[in-house]
Order: C-alpha cells, then sequence, then structure tokens
C-alpha cells in the first residue's frame, strides 16, 4: 500500500520518499485500520507499506489527508471514531456518535451523480444513521462550481463542509445559479448548524451588486425562456429589467432543486400573478413542472415556509399584485437597497437577540 500515518501522525506517501528518508518517519499505521506496518521493497516493486490483513481500498492523497483530519477533528472533540465501517450494503468512511446519535462521515472526492447521493444518504437513514457528506479536495482559492450532489447536501444540512490546511470548513450562502453561490467559508467547530445560520451574515451590499448585475443582463431568449417569461412578461407591461425585488429574494431553500434560483422566482412570480386563487403549493409545484422538474415534498414543504418567512420579514404579501413595479432602473436599483438593507437589519438584530437568549426562529 501506497499511504500509512508517520510517527508524527501525518501521512506518509512512500511513492515521494527513499527508504532512508521514509524510515525517519517510522513507527508506521495504517489510516484504515490503525494497525501496525513495515517498509517493503523489492527488486520488482517500488518502496511501499504493508501489512498482515488487506484494508482499506484505492484512494488518492487527497482522500486519505482529508479522512485522517476528519478523525483527528473529531478525536480533538472527544468523539469515537471507526473507519471503513461496512454497513449492510454500505461502507461508511468514519462512524462516530454525535449527541448520541450515530452519525456517517462520507469523505466525497470523485464525481457522484445526485441519485446515488440520494440512495446512499437514505440507506444510512434507514438504518439509523445520520450522514454528513464532506467535498475532498476542494480548491477554495478557485471559483469552484457545485456538483449537483452537494447543492443536495447544502438544502439537506443548510451547509458544505470540506477540509483545508487540516481543518473542518464549511460553507454557508445563497444560491445565484445552478452551479455558484455567495456566502461565506469559515472555519468549523461543530457539525451543527441552523437553517437561519447563511442569513446571520447576510451581505447587503454584495447580494445588491449582484442583483444590479442581473437587472443590467437580458435574460437569455431561449426557447424556454421565452416561452416562461418574456412572452408572459410583455403583455403585462413589464420588463425583465424592472421586474419587483421580491423576485430576488436569498433563498437557501432553491439550492435544493438544480434550477437556477432567480429563474424560478420570476415563474413563480408570473404563476402567482396570472392565478392569484391558486394555492402556494400548487404555485411551486407548477413552476417545478414548467422547468421540467419533480420536486420532492422536503423541497416544496421548505421553499414554502421560507418563501412566506422572507416575504413576512420583508413586510410584503403572498399577493404578488401588490408588489411594487419600478419604473426606472434607477428606482429598481432603490428598491433592491432599502429591502435587503432592511433584511441585513433584521438580520443583525435577530444575532443580538439570540445571544441574550431569545430565539431567532421566532422571529420570522
Amino acid at each position: 500500500m501506497r499511504f500509512a500515518i508517520g510517527r508524527e501522525g501525518d501521512i506518509v506517501d512512500s511513492f515521494t520518499l527513499n527508504r532512508m528518508q521514509a524510515e525517519q518517519l517510522a513507527p508506521f499505521r495504517c489510516p484504515t485500520c490503525q494497525e501496525m506496518l513495515m517498509l517493503k521493497q523489492g527488486a520488482k516493486r517500488r518502496l511501499h507499506f504493508a501489512h498482515i490483513h488487506t484494508c482499506g481500498r484505492a484512494e488518492s492523497v487527497t482522500h486519505h489527508q482529508d479522512k485522517w483530519a476528519v478523525c483527528q477533528w473529531l478525536q480533538e472533540r472527544g468523539y469515537p471514531v471507526d473507519q471503513e465501517v461496512t454497513i449492510k450494503n454500505r461502507r461508511a468512511d468514519i462512524l462516530t456518535n454525535v449527541d448520541e446519535l450515530p452519525t456517517v462521515f462520507e469523505i466525497q472526492a470523485s464525481p457522484l451523480r445526485p441519485e446515488e447521493y440520494i440512495a446512499r444518504t437514505n440507506d444510512y437513514k434507514r438504518a439509523g444513521l445520520d450522514v454528513i457528506w464532506l467535498a475532498s479536495g476542494f480548491d477554495l482559492r478557485m471559483n469552484q462550481s457545485f456538483q449537483p450532489w452537494m447543492r443536495l447536501e447544502l438544502f439537506r444540512r443548510h451547509r458544505l463542509m470540506t477540509v483545508r490546511n487540516g481543518q473542518l470548513v464549511r460553507f454557508n450562502g445563497f444560491p445565484i445559479s445552478i452551479k455558484y453561490g455567495i456566502g461565506n467559508w469559515e472555519v468549523s467547530s461543530s457539525v451543527i448548524t441552523s437553517p437561519y445560520e447563511a442569513y446571520y451574515r447576510f451581505n447587503a451590499f454584495e447580494w445588491t451588486e449582484m442583483i444590479r448585475r442581473k437587472r443590467m443582463s437580458p435574460i437569455y431568449p431561449s426557447p424556454k425562456n421565452r416561452r416562461l417569461m418574456l412572452n408572459r412578461l410583455y403583455p403585462l407591461g413589464v420588463i425583465p429589467a424592472l421586474l419587483p425585488t421580491a423576485c430576488y429574494l436569498p433563498l437557501t431553500s432553491l439550492w435544493g432543486i438544480h434550477i437556477h434560483p432567480i429563474e424560478f422566482q420570476i415563474v413563480l412570480y408570473l404563476n402567482r400573478y396570472e392565478s392569484p386563487n391558486d394555492s402556494v403549493e400548487w404555485s411551486i409545484q407548477k413552476t417545478c413542472r414548467q422547468f421540467g422538474v419533480t420536486p420532492t415534498s422536503d423541497f416544496s414543504q421548505s421553499f414554502h415556509v421560507q418563501w412566506k418567512q422572507l416575504l413576512n420579514a420583508c413586510r410584503l404579501s403572498c399577493d404578488v399584485t401588490t408588489w411594487v413595479l419600478p419604473i426606472t432602473y434607477e428606482d429598481a436599483r432603490r428598491h433592491d437597497t432599502r429591502l435587503y438593507q432592511g433584511l441585513q437589519r433584521l438580520m443583525l438584530q435577530s444575532t443580538n437577540q439570540s445571544e441574550k437568549g431569545v430565539n431567532v426562529c421566532q422571529k420570522y
């Protein structure tokens, strides 16, 4: 095997060392089963580690390093750790207990289809286990795009975790396209998060600037956009650049579907405007179907609750016919600034109250 844990607790790569350098890092242990390893080198085989019982899988050095970092992070906080645990037909990278709940950590380095993410997550849940997915090898220095399974993890657990410099960091934020989001990467001291955590760090200026760019960029006239948006906006006397500000709400629940978040809100606005007597639940499902997506019950309920909460926080009604339509581009910019700065002030007030023991969730 290629990798081992050295005397100082670091991952050792036998392919990058000679025998003399490697022996200075002895003794060695297996990253998977913690058994002692020996250093071997033959006439035909390069330097490598070996032990009596075969274990582990063909994993990259980044995957090994991230898995070892997660184990150390958990052990430093007093959590018990087991590696490579077989649970029915699944093999978990790490098994521990978080607040007396058996929890699996899956360190995902290779591409993962969303269907496989859902299937594996459900298998662990049926076995009575919670599961936390980490994106291995995620380079935070680059403008990385979120894969579909990462969006689902952001929707399910309200954050995405990865490892950087041996520390666990997590992303909290809002989707602004199918691939990207606005938010913050922060060092994590806990695996517990609040569904409102992203709002406590909401940046009104950054969000307003993003909306400014969206208003200046016309909706691309693809056949779907023309049918769902443009052909319905123009008869109302509304141009895309002058849509109501409430069509651009920051909604973390929109991580749960693979649809552009602003396009989803525009089509929902049009459906509510044209059929105001429809229930909100039906409008949400109708919007998803128009985009060719079948929503889960979790998404529909989560979006419905969060959308109404944000509208209440902004003192707006679900009756979209009462929303103010900007007359000029400057008017739209003023509406945007007023609404998002007011939302940020509300978040800051809620954060201050939570520090005094007030339940923030009751403010929405």
